[in-house]
């Protein structure tokens, strides 16, 4: 089982979306979308950033609050473009069928510059991820092996 870094919840309120219990809807920019289909959005984005590790990250690892930042990307890319009626290409790319700037005007601009964002941050997400960083303490500097020797010529 993957693990759970967001939650519909979460997604919720990434995207300022309303819910309407009645009708198990969520509402986001004036597009619907069914509690399910939220539901399975983030289900998809848990298993796709747990797919990153070999073992479920503990919330104290450094990697965490990246990993629930990409895969609250996932979600909210996922939802907004299934939500417009376009399909989704690969990982990252998506394609908006008719919905075109030059067609539709703010409304598909505010989309498309919405989706953009989630992209550009979950591309930065998954290099903090994926890349391990060690960190040092100023108050160690000393301890680090430095070189003392000469000049070094060409």
């Amino acid at each position: 089982m993957a693990a759970v870094f967001v939650t519909v919840l979460d997604v919720q309120a990434q995207l300022n979306a309303t819910y309407d219990a009645a009708a198990r809807v969520y509402s986001v920019y004036g597009l619907n979308i069914q509690e399910a289909s939220l539901q399975a959005h983030v289900d998809y984005a848990n298993t796709y950033i747990s797919a990153f590790f070999t073992t479920d990250l503990a919330v104290s690892d450094p990697r965490y609050s990246a990993a629930k930042l990409a895969a609250l990307d996932v979600a909210c890319i996922r939802a907004l473009v299934i939500a417009t009626g376009g399909s989704l290409v690969g990982a990252y790319d998506y394609f908006l069928g008719d919905l075109r700037v030059s067609r539709a005007g703010p409304f598909a601009t505010a989309i498309k510059s919405t989706i953009e964002g989630f992209k550009e941050d979950l591309l930065r997400q998954v290099t903090n991820v994926s890349t391990p960083v060690k960190t040092g303490d100023v108050q160690e500097a000393g301890k680090v092996p430095t070189y003392r020797g000469g000049g070094v010529s060409p």
